[in-house]
């Protein structure tokens, strides 16, 4: 999530996380509070979008409330340098984008060239508290907080359960509670409210340009997709292996998929997921760490289905409208599943009460239990219904 953060106890990951915020944040936030700079006159909106590709999706709706309430005020947009180039797309609804990548294992993911350093983060802070900051729509957490104290907004807006301590005096802290089975995208629009802005987000966008629909078309020319017969992209990592449903039922869907309904499957997802592709399906196409973000989105443009798990990739599904079945086990449908008729999500039990999704360090406790609760015949049926409802028959190409 990018505005609410729960720490999970008796973990020693978790224990890392505590020292990192305790000695970087709550000494950069002290800085903070000690300089007596003064803030610059403008009033200028900061938001914070420092989570991954998903995150910065979700975000997009509420910027661009922002910038159709607020055209006169400058809007400062806070991405990591792991989410740089897809925030680049939509930097029209923002006057600037802002480098501020928190150096945390969940976020830079054992990744030397995201780590950003703290006096780049505070020279960073400095530089918006010298250009007038009034409001800053941030999390409610140790890198939040050091934000708060440096920039000194008049107001800081967050997702969380109370105001954080140790925040400057003059700083009115606006608390939104965390709702775990809200659309992410319409809590972040929620955060809007004392602007004076109500608005609802219920889809994600992302825009395929026509380079990008060119590079894609000549892909699957050299790959000798039919197009002519519906296409379905298997993504069958998640950023998480406790995400992950298992390979090898992902496989029995592609088989039944192919055999009984005509589709092509191909199998798509970053280098490191390579393993994931059940070898049943050495005949499929195998794209898995074969292509950018922005070819792999030129060819779910142009599929007709999608299937997999809670993931960045889904979100992407969800924003280019394509039909799309996803599994879930640790993480909630109801805040990151795609909304409207076109998506269909399963998810058997909810995740256990120790569990650590959101560190890619960590590995199940449980034997999967959530992700093995969900059989291949519940995905079949989930998959037929969806078809049934989107064509009236049971062999269609979706759309």
């Amino acid at each position: 999530m990018i505005f609410s953060h729960k720490m999970p106890k008796n973990s020693k990951n978790s224990d890392n996380w505590r020292k990192m915020e305790r000695w970087r944040y709550i000494l950069m936030d002290f800085a903070g509070r000690c300089w007596l700079g003064r803030r610059g006159p403008g009033k200028g909106i900061a938001v914070v979008s420092s989570g991954h590709l998903g995150d910065i999706l979700h975000a997009v709706p509420m910027l661009k409330a922002i910038r159709a309430q607020n055209p006169q005020k400058q809007l400062f947009w806070l991405v990591g340098p792991w989410s740089e180039p897809l925030a680049r797309r939509y930097a029209h609804y923002v006057d600037k984008i802002i480098i501020f990548g928190p150096n945390l294992p969940p976020l830079t993911r054992g990744k030397a060239v995201w780590r950003q350093h703290a006096f780049k983060q505070w020279q960073m802070a400095l530089k918006l508290r010298k250009n007038g900051i009034e409001t800053l729509i941030a999390p409610l957490n140790g890198f939040g907080r050091f934000l708060a104290n440096a920039i000194q907004p008049n107001r800081w807006i967050g997702i969380g359960e109370r105001r954080p301590p140790r925040v400057r005096r003059g700083i009115q802290t606006v608390v939104q509670p965390y709702e775990k089975d809200r659309y992410e995208a319409d809590a972040l629009c929620g955060l809007l409210k004392p602007l004076g802005i109500e608005v609802r987000a219920d889809r994600l966008e992302y825009v395929v340009t026509p380079e990008e629909r060119q590079a894609a078309s000549e892909f699957l020319r050299m790959e000798a997709v039919d197009l002519t017969r519906p296409l379905a992209l298997f993504a069958p990592g998640s950023g998480w292996s406790g995400k992950n449903w298992l390979p090898e039922r992902f496989g029995a869907v592609a088989e039944w998929l192919a055999a009984a309904k005509g589709f092509q499957i191909a199998w798509v997802g970053t280098p490191n997921e390579v393993a994931l592709v059940p070898a049943s399906r050495s005949g499929d196409w195998n794209w898995v760490g074969k292509t950018s973000l922005s070819l792999l989105a030129g060819i779910m443009a142009r599929a007709q289905l999608f299937v997999g798990n809670d993931s960045g990739l889904l979100h992407f599904a969800a924003a280019l409208d394509v039909p799309s079945v996803s599994i879930w086990g640790p993480t909630s449908p109801g805040k990151w599943g795609p909304k409207g008729n076109l998506h269909r999500t399963i998810r058997k039990v909810e995740r256990c009460a120790d569990c650590i999704y959101w560190d890619y360090r960590e590995t199940c406790r449980h034997d999967h239990a959530c992700m093995k609760a969900v059989g291949v015949e519940k995905v079949k049926a989930v998959l037929e219904n969806l078809l049934v409802s989107r064509c009236g028959n049971h062999q269609c190409s979706l759309r």
